[in-house]
């Protein structure tokens, strides 16, 4: 994975290149952004280009041996951690679980998502159904050994961390001593989605570079030439995901989810707009013995179908994924919504997705969610 295969994030590139290029690339730096963004992508590309042997216009060549190792995700000075729960894994004691155990399937699923894959795609990867995982103190201890021995093939030891946000207590510690007394010619690359989740003391060791979502041009693009998606379907997907290439790539993987999305969408919002109690608890009751997967798939779409509602009020333009027959009575809901509670709906819907993520009470939590958002329908 190399920076001419990631698209967009232009300024990033140009920003990355030249502080490795001018020698101003400090020892720990934090990829911040959203989910389905091209954090980690980043980070494997600036690894290649680091430790690339013939580096040519702006990039890494592809083609050295360590571009090579790179390219497998089995180089050995790049490594990496990431959550994980140790009951998956049978060992004498849980102590003794790290990343290293989940390697093989790490590689494979950065391979197969092409770096994009979220975190619950992660842990239905690993089978985590609980949803609970930790960066553990023993992976802490794994890196402070990792980085104390000396290399031989390349010059930069990398180590990503994926969702540093995750970092169990008792790690915490551990990755702060590292990052105060960093080896020389080694790399930290932690990467968060929830940036104020992470000790200060972490933050203030780091260089932050914020990662900006996808455009809806750059997930057309990845699902046509990545994924051989047909152009039109990927523009409605691209719609859809409205910057998240893991939402996309769950929309193009599970045409099943969108089958009935947008009538169940609709029905909702109708309730929402009624407020009627004896509504909303029967809805709840039915659509909260869905799997966890498609609530949250469906809470994002709604809230990419709430934006493209106050774009049509804006704009008077439909977008590619709203069918031809469901043209009319989109536009006739879009009036409903404003510049005076998108706001409200985009908060207590994202509130409601990072409830959900860490095992919150499904029912109770759509239920809240529900009457916020009648109460966001009478804001005039």
């Amino acid at each position: 994975m190399f920076f001419r295969d990631i698209e967009g994030n232009k300024s990033v590139k140009q920003q990355l290149l030249h502080a490795v290029d001018s020698n101003r690339l400090g020892h720990a730096i934090l990829f911040a952004g959203q989910e389905g963004d091209a954090k980690l992508q980043l980070a494997i590309a600036l690894s290649a280009y680091l430790n690339c042997s013939n580096r040519h216009d702006g990039d890494a060549c592809g083609e050295c041996p360590s571009c090579m190792q790179i390219k497998r995700l089995a180089h050995p000075e790049l490594h990496f951690v990431f959550p994980f729960s140790a009951s998956l894994k049978k060992k004498a004691s849980s102590k003794d679980v790290s990343s290293n155990d989940f390697l093989d399937d790490w590689r494979n699923f950065v391979i197969r998502t092409n770096g994009m894959g979220s975190l619950s795609d992660w842990y239905r990867e690993i089978g985590l159904a609980s949803g609970q995982g930790i960066i553990s103190a023993n992976d802490c201890n794994n890196v402070i050994k990792e980085l104390s021995y000396t290399s031989y093939e390349s010059k930069y030891k990398v180590v990503i961390i994926w969702m540093v946000e995750k970092l169990f207590y008792a790690a915490a510690p551990k990755l702060l001593k590292i990052l105060e007394e960093p080896p020389q010619d080694s790399l930290f690359i932690l990467i968060t989605e929830n940036k104020d989740a992470i000790l200060d003391t972490i933050l203030s060791r780091s260089q932050t570079l914020n990662i900006p979502e996808f455009t809806r041009e750059d997930v057309k693009e990845i699902l046509v030439k990545k994924y051989q998606v047909d152009e039109l379907e990927a523009s409605k997907i691209a719609d859809m995901s409205n910057g998240n290439a893991a939402m996309a790539l769950s929309i193009a993987n599970e045409p099943n989810y969108t089958a009935n999305l947008f009538d169940e969408f609709i029905q909702w919002m109708r309730i929402c707009l009624q407020a009627d109690m004896l509504k909303i608890l029967p809805f709840v009751d039915s659509f909260s013995k869905n799997s966890k997967e498609y609530i949250l798939f469906f809470l994002r779409s709604s809230l990419s179908l709430l934006q493209q509602a106050l774009f049509f009020n804006q704009t008077k333009v439909v977008k590619a994924s709203i069918a031809d027959n469901q043209k009319e009575t989109f536009a006739k809901f879009a009036k409903f919504v404003t510049v005076d509670n998108i706001n409200i709906f985009n908060e207590s819907i994202n509130k409601t997705i990072y409830a959900i993520e860490r095992n919150g009470n499904m029912a109770l939590l759509l239920t809240n969610l529900t009457i916020g958002l009648c109460r966001a329908f009478k804001i005039k």
